[in-house]
């Protein structure tokens, strides 16, 4: 099929190089001149793992091409299917939708008469009510006649965006102006490749259906960090807790990871989005309000461990292992670390971070003034008399802590991920501290006392456990193991 796809942001560019992989003919549109230049250039805005491989195939082939709004008029008029997909957010944890609106103005009225309008893009529910009225005037307005108009939720993860486009768990379909259902037999066809479940709903329920699964995300990975704290005041192992719960089909594994809490572009902005739009029609969501206190509280904790853990924070150096929201991106929306870095250094820190993603470090330091960005971990931890390991990047659990010992003045290791061994690092002369995990102090390895003072318990392996092939798990518990405990 001839596709456009308007906005080429995250879900924009995914949807656009996944549409080009399954065969389609597509042209992606950017009003941005510097991020059309960059693509048309071969380089992308933002970093996706394997989507420079996707863009930069499809790109020397023609089958993916990009323009501007003006010089996309004649491919959008001989388009089938027209995807909007440019960004909602305000920047204040609430919607926008001039954005979308100025995209429905300037493109509906080029569209073909058989042509299918899809939104992309998430949008508050009161406006998907208006959307259908929206499109209908402007065609009226130049003399032309309905066409059908449906709402698809992106349901992906940044780092995995391309796994998820492609093969999707679902996919959900909203109708929103499609009386002979032609707009959805056509959606339907275009997404034949992913041989996923197709979920046709009404275009509000559709926009719920997102809405709601990234509100119950985010209310698990809250829940895992009230879990974590009544692990670490009556020493227990919140590990081996959620590994036990996991086992339960009715709860599963994914997202039962505590630590400094969730960031990036979605969940946070949608949970708080969520609360501040519900006081405003009078509708109370405790539960919701709680979750966003809770995302908050862990790391404001974070910074407390670390405080806790020098001498004087006044004048310590303090190393943060991470920036990014979460491993394999570049994005720093909402990351945690932002706030963290800032916090420590309003206290007195001197405050050092590393990212293997130096784009990414450099942008930190710009948004937190104060900021200095080391260039290895060696250089960050070097003379640190804390350390507080932010976000999971896999080379961070391969450090060599007992090599690392001799160059680090302090002691303490704060863990915000709940991603390092603490038998390694108290073996290794760090004490330890993570989330639901107690506190091991140096040299102490397998002896983890708990965050009240309560006694000390010696954690004695699981054999069973231990033991246990990871392949054992119940697929439908633990569906994608790999990604347990991780936000999108």
């Amino acid at each position: 099929m001839r596709v456009s796809v308007i906005g080429l942001g995250y879900v924009g560019l995914v949807t656009s190089a996944g549409l080009a992989e399954w065969g389609h003919d597509v042209v992606g549109v950017e009003a941005s001149e510097a991020r059309l230049s960059l693509l048309r250039e071969g380089r992308l805005p933002f970093y996706e793992p394997g989507l420079d491989e996707l863009v930069g195939r499809h790109g020397g082939t023609g089958r993916l091409r990009f323009a501007s709004p003006a010089e996309a008029e004649e491919e959008i008029n001989a388009s089938e299917i027209v995807f909007i997909a440019v960004g909602t957010h305000d920047g204040n944890g609430g919607w926008q939708t001039d954005t979308a609106c100025a995209a429905l103005e300037s493109i509906v009225p080029h569209m073909a008469d058989d042509a299918t309008l899809v939104i992309r893009s998430t949008l508050p529910p009161e406006f998907v009510d208006t959307l259908a009225g929206i499109v209908r005037e402007h065609r009226r307005d130049h003399g032309k006649g309905a066409i059908p108009v449906l709402l698809n939720p992106e349901f992906t993860r940044e780092a995995r965006a391309i796994q998820d486009f492609m093969h999707p768990d679902r996919i959900v379909l909203g109708v929103i102006d499609d009386p002979e259902q032609i707009g959805v037999e056509r959606t339907q066809r275009l997404y034949e490749q992913a041989e996923a479940p197709i979920v046709v709903l009404r275009g509000l329920d559709a926009a719920f259906s997102k809405l709601g699964a990234n509100l119950f995300l985010a209310t698990k990975i809250s829940f895992a960090n009230e879990l974590a704290a009544l692990c670490d005041a009556y020493g227990a192992q919140v590990d081996q807790v959620v590994s036990a719960m996991a086992y339960d089909t009715r709860i599963g594994g994914a997202f039962l990871r505590p630590g400094v809490g969730f960031g990036g572009s979605c969940l946070p902005h949608q949970v708080s989005m969520t609360v501040k739009a519900a006081m405003e029609i009078g509708i109370p969501t405790p539960l919701l309000a709680a979750v966003d206190h809770i995302n908050h509280r862990q790391r404001d904790q974070f910074v407390e461990r670390i405080t806790e853990s020098v001498t004087d924070i006044e004048g310590a150096k303090v190393a943060l292992l991470g920036l990014t929201f979460k491993p394999h991106t570049d994005d720093l929306r909402d990351a945690p670390s932002l706030t963290i870095a800032d916090a420590l250094l309003k206290r007195g820190a001197r405050v050092v971070a590393y990212d293997p993603m130096a784009d990414a470090a450099e942008r930190a330091a710009e948004l937190v003034p104060g900021l200095e960005i080391a260039a290895s971990v060696s250089d960050a931890i070097a003379d640190a008399d804390a350390i507080g390991l932010i976000t999971e990047w896999p080379e961070f659990s391969e450090i060599d802590w007992t090599s690392a010992r001799g160059s680090v003045r302090g002691a303490a290791i704060v863990d915000g991920r709940n991603a390092l061994s603490p038998d390694r690092v108290a073996e290794a002369g760090f004490s330890y501290r993570g989330f639901g995990r107690g506190y091991a102090p140096a040299s102490e390895a397998g002896v983890l006392q708990p965050e009240n003072g309560r006694t000390p318990i010696a954690i004695q392996p699981d054999v069973g456990a231990v033991s246990l092939p990871a392949t054992a798990i119940p697929a439908q518990s633990m569906r994608l193991a790999e990604r347990v405990g991780r936000s999108d």
